[in-house]
């Protein structure tokens, strides 16, 4: 990746529903340019999805939680649980760690029933020990572009 790069995906991070001739024009090249690395970056796996945010509370999905999972790890353990807490209806996040916990996992529901249903499905994973859930009071910032 180089600068020119750089400053498409910065574009598409703002909003990537622009057309290309404006794109193409607020970094300085021309279409064709540009419409060929776009296809490499997407080749390349560096950009994946084009997608678009929505307003969680505004949809009646503001019960936000963070979920701290201890696991009971063996070989290939972490992938599979991983993998399978992914699946997981509600979980919109999931990383795992190292350290004290071995993932956090991010959830949103409706209200705490739903909520419930999400956990106690994850609680049915094979090879999780332990949970500690901390329910979110106010979202103070949700932005996933990358600052580059």
């Amino acid at each position: 990746m180089d600068e020119l790069d750089l400053k498409i995906v910065k574009e598409l991070q703002e909003d990537c529903r622009r057309s290309l001739p404006s794109i193409a024009k607020s970094v300085g090249i021309a279409v064709s340019t540009l419409h060929y690395r776009l296809k490499r970056l997407e080749k390349d796996g560096i950009v994946y999805r084009y997608s678009a945010d929505v307003d969680s509370e505004k949809l009646g999905m503001d019960y936000i939680t963070v979920i701290s999972v201890w696991a009971d790890f063996g070989p290939g353990y972490y992938e599979r649980i991983g993998e399978e807490l992914t699946r997981v209806p509600g979980v919109w996040a999931v990383y795992y760690c190292l350290g004290e916990v071995d993932f956090f996992v991010l959830t949103r529901a409706k209200d705490r029933s739903e909520f419930l249903k999400i956990l106690d499905r994850m609680m049915n994973i094979e090879g999780i020990v332990r949970t500690n859930t901390h329910v979110t009071a106010k979202v103070l910032k949700e932005d996933h572009r990358l600052e580059l």
